[in-house]
């Protein structure tokens, strides 16, 4: 009889352990998807923002490129949508020396370009180093 009940007392000792160890990797698994899940939101939220930075920085230098066939182009502060944007022209005679600062409550950041007089033609566009906060 007494080993009996050691055998059930046993028994209900390995059953307690098998469910505590199921709860655990319960736990763990949920906690990696909810991880996951998270950082997944950072990283969209991460290309939102680049993917708009982009469509800016292709905007404004193709209305660099019209103002300069089409009229004068000249330095010139922008704001609208929490962007603040500073443009600063320098005629070189041949060409304009764009830069533009671009800034948010997140970052700012600076690019140069360079625009052929006669024809509108992009020359050049680089980021300026230490433009970035």
């Amino acid at each position: 009889m007494k080993i009996y009940q050691r055998l059930l007392q046993n028994h209900r000792g390995s059953v307690l352990q098998i469910v505590l160890i199921v709860f655990m990797m319960l736990t763990f698994a949920l906690s990696i998807t909810a991880f996951s899940i998270l950082q997944s939101g950072r990283n969209l939220k991460s290309i939102d923002t680049l993917m708009k930075q982009k469509n800016l920085e292709i905007f404004l230098v193709k209305y660099y490129s019209d103002s300069v066939q089409n009229d004068i182009l000249l330095s010139d502060d922008y704001s609208f949508q929490n962007y603040q944007i500073e443009t600063t022209v320098d005629d070189l005679g041949d060409h304009y020396e764009v830069v533009t600062t671009i800034e948010t409550i997140d970052y700012q950041y600076q690019f140069l370009t360079e625009i052929e007089v006669e024809t509108g033609t992009v020359l050049n566009f680089e980021y300026i180093e230490g433009g970035y906060i």
